[in-house]
């Protein structure tokens, strides 16, 4: 059964279930698709537990009475014997993102080079960059891809039910490293030197980031 299928298999469910249980069991949804769990697996267990609960509702019992007090307790075990992510797999994704982002900006240094050099003879502004803006552009696409994620982290999809409160305490720390960095740059730019890159360089670097990415930070 896939995991669309059980989804929606488990809305089905909550339907026949009273608003105390559905409300219940929503809540254990809601704490195990924001684990470790693998998904499949998860949804494996809330689509019994569902089931479980329903047959429970029929006998004159709620979800308390089945689970416990607490939503969160019945999956509590599965969830904590979740192996930790490796330290290597954060690395791996933060330098997916540098690598990603960098490929980017000088892909755009290689195109509007060109273009300017074919039509004008000369690169123009684009063919020398600043190292602080290769350092903002990478540690920058860090702190945005964290913005975003924690953004839609707080969404749901269409068929699930609605997750918990935005964390906006991190969204104002993740917002104000950004204006931090934004205003350091109008006093560090200056501090740092300025590297001639044609845009065949540029293209070339774009070139060598996109191999980097495919094979390297996407490999199976």
């Amino acid at each position: 059964m896939k995991v669309k299928d059980m989804i929606q298999e488990n809305n089905r469910l909550r339907e026949q279930m009273t608003p105390f249980n559905r409300s219940y069991m929503e809540d254990m949804i809601i704490s195990m698709r924001a684990s470790r769990v693998n998904r499949v697996q998860a949804e494996e267990l809330l689509l019994d537990a569902a089931r479980k609960l329903l047959e429970a509702q029929k006998k004159g019992k709620n979800a308390k009475q089945l689970f416990g007090n607490d939503p969160e307790d019945y999956f509590r075990e599965v969830m904590e014997n979740v192996p930790a992510r490796p330290a290597r797999s954060k690395l791996n994704y933060y330098g997916m993102i540098t690598c990603a982002a960098l490929t980017c900006l000088f892909g755009i240094f290689a195109l509007f080079g060109l273009i300017s050099q074919w039509g004008t003879g000369s690169p123009g502004m684009f063919g020398q960059i600043s190292l602080f803006t290769i350092l903002a552009v990478g540690l920058g696409s860090i702190v945005v891809m964290e913005i975003v994620m924690k953004w839609l982290s707080s969404l749901s999809e269409s068929d699930a039910p609605m997750a918990g409160k935005f964390d906006f305490r991190a969204l104002g720390i993740y917002i104000g490293i950004a204006v931090v960095i934004v205003y350091a740059g109008l006093y560090l730019s200056r501090l740092f030197p300025v590297i001639a890159v044609s845009p065949w360089v540029s293209l070339c670097l774009c070139l060598v980031g996109l191999i980097g990415l495919k094979f390297v930070f996407m490999r199976k």
